[in-house]
């Protein structure tokens, strides 16, 4: 059921986490297609985590991102926006 009273086109925006609600905020795509965190599991290739809350590889989210119409390399990404230091098991 959406929630036209409050003007949102979602279900339940007036309840929830701050999350849920972003959801019903249309972003640019520049904002949706970015990777939002990264995690290394043993014995397991680096993931990164989309907007989405799907953990990618690498190869992966760069598969993803050009689906959404904006090819984006999460490595490439975190290096230019300053977050570092890049750990031992990415490669360039």
């Amino acid at each position: 059921m959406a929630n036209e009273e409050n003007g949102f086109d979602c279900a339940s925006c007036t309840e929830g986490s701050g999350a849920e609600a972003a959801e019903c905020i249309v972003q640019d795509l520049e904002h949706r297609v970015i990777p939002v965190g990264t995690r290394k599991l043993a014995g397991q290739e680096r993931q990164y985590r989309t907007t989405l809350q799907k953990w990618l590889t690498r190869a992966e989210f760069i598969v993803w991102s050009k689906k959404q119409s904006l090819q984006i390399d999460p490595v490439c990404w975190f290096t230019e926006m300053g977050h570092g230091p890049v750990p031992d098991d990415v490669k360039l």
